[in-house]
């Protein structure tokens, strides 16, 4: 009874794996798990005296004096402790990070040079100890959506939401968000604190090595975010990169009466005269500087109500366009063309010829013809060597770059024009224009030619300047000119 009983188990089993592997088979192999993230590095900086306490799961907790920066992974949260506030000595805060994203940079730049920046103020500790809660949002800016104020690296723009309204959804409408900063009343002790960190996550001022975490990272949605499956996510460099030159947006033209047209921010457009008087334009190339900006959205509320909920049950969105453009369809289509004038004449000068009979007769019995035929002459005018075909017009080419590739804000940006006559002849009336985006700020006063120019600026539609160059002298084939300037990043 026992033998039956055996095999009838081992025949199940055998099908059983059997089905198993087969189900194996028919899954996608696989992925690779991802490679763990830049660190995302945050500078403290408060009233002087103040200090931290990072707690990282395997000691006492290291205590820094501020302004310090600190290198955190991505994907945990984060609890710390300062203290030593002047306006509140004996009092501990408890604050909280959620570090949701990085910067994705170039392999050559590093990030613990582009930090973003969290100011403790005695205000945001005195509502703290009052019953408020304040929620910051650490956003990546995208340049296209810049506001245009100047900042400092130290002094970041913060913008207070209203209360109705979640600061990480208001900083997701104007970028990436990656940090959220909240402080309360909330106390804990330093086991408390050190219970709760996970080894390998924060990487201190003086250290350069950091182990392997021992958890995942918690907070999975920027690591797979949602995108369109037809344009595919957003570019990294789209959130850090200043583009500037070129012709974007509405093409760049000159109207009937001469006036250029169509000239938008970051457009570089330069107008000249060709050797038969028509007007033409050209646009430099496109150029683009690394800064990354961080604003800081904030909200203030009652800790009864620090939470909200919202559902959407249906949404209709509808975008009409800020212009109509009118259709009208050809029903018939006639094209003459005639030609004026066309005719080919080649003529010699004289033609002279003659051919005769000058003796014909018999001589006993012999038949004896003899022809007399002059020479052929013609008179005619050679023509001279032919002239050489005048050199043709060529396009006004013209250049652009930056001293430098990737700064800080604040810092100073040396751009470059150099415009050359790629033709034949001589160009005239030539005029430079560059319209700057709304982080860049032109510094007065610096603006250099190597040949003389009646300089002007303009304000734009995006709250910066537009410079324009107009040079009187033409320009010979093959001469170039040089224009240098200088803008501060906001």
């Amino acid at each position: 009874m026992r033998q039956p009983l055996r095999c009838w188990f081992v025949c199940a089993l055998a099908f059983v794996l059997i089905g198993v592997a087969f189900v194996m088979a028919q899954l996608p192999p696989m992925a690779t798990p991802p490679l763990p993230a830049p660190l995302m590095y945050l500078r403290f900086t408060g009233p002087k005296n103040t200090k931290i306490t990072i707690y990282r799961g395997f000691d006492q907790g290291q205590t820094l004096e501020l302004p310090c920066t600190v290198g955190f992974r991505p994907g945990y949260v984060y609890r710390f402790a300062v203290t030593d506030v002047p306006s509140f000595p004996r009092q501990v805060f408890c604050p909280s990070l959620e570090v949701r994203g990085t910067l994705a940079l170039q392999p050559k730049l590093r990030n613990a040079e582009f930090p973003a920046h969290i100011n403790f103020s005695e205000d945001e500790f005195f509502k703290a100890l009052n019953g408020k809660h304040i929620k910051k949002v650490v956003t990546l800016e995208r340049p296209d959506l810049a506001i245009p104020t100047a900042t400092k690296p130290d002094e970041p723009l913060e913008i207070v939401v209203p209360k109705d309204r979640d600061p990480y959804v208001e900083g997701a409408e104007r970028g990436q968000p990656l940090v959220t900063f909240q402080l309360g009343q909330r106390f804990l002790t330093p086991q408390e604190l050190n219970a709760m960190a996970i080894p390998g996550t924060v990487l201190l001022p003086g250290e350069r090595v950091l182990g392997t975490p021992r958890f995942g990272p918690p907070l999975m949605w920027n690591w797979y975010p949602v995108h369109d499956p037809l344009h595919g996510p957003r570019h990294p460099s789209e959130f850090h990169t200043l583009w500037d030159g070129g012709d974007v947006g509405v093409p760049a033209g000159v109207t009937r009466g001469g006036k250029l047209k169509g000239l938008d921010a970051t457009d570089t457009i330069a107008e000249y005269t060709d050797s038969k008087g028509n007007k033409r334009i050209a646009a430099s190339n496109r150029v683009g500087v690394c800064v990354p900006r961080f604003i800081i959205f904030k909200s203030e509320a009652g800790l009864g109500a620090t939470g909200t909920r919202s559902a959407i049950n249906n949404n209709y969105v509808m975008q009409t366009p800020s212009s109509a453009v009118g259709q009208a369809s050809v029903k018939e289509d006639f094209r003459l063309t005639r030609t004026d004038g066309l005719g080919t004449q080649m003529r010699l000068s004289g033609t002279f010829g003659s051919m005769t009979a000058s003796v014909m007769g018999r001589q006993q019995g012999l038949e004896v013809k003899a022809f007399l035929r002059s020479v052929e002459s013609v008179d005619a005018i050679a023509a001279g060597p032919s002239k050489a075909a005048e050199p043709a017009d060529g396009p006004l080419k013209i250049i652009k770059w930056p001293d430098k590739s990737c700064v800080n804000v604040g810092e100073i940006v040396t751009f470059y024009l150099k415009y050359t006559n790629t033709g034949g002849q001589p160009i005239s009336d030539i005029n430079v224009n560059d319209s700057l985006m709304q982080r860049f700020e032109y510094v007065k006063g610096s603006t250099k030619t190597d040949r003389d120019a009646v300089f002007t600026i303009q304000p734009n539609d995006v709250g910066s300047s537009t410079l324009r160059w107009e040079f009187g002298a033409p320009l010979q084939p093959r001469e170039s000119g040089l224009i240098s300037f200088e803008v501060r990043v906001r």
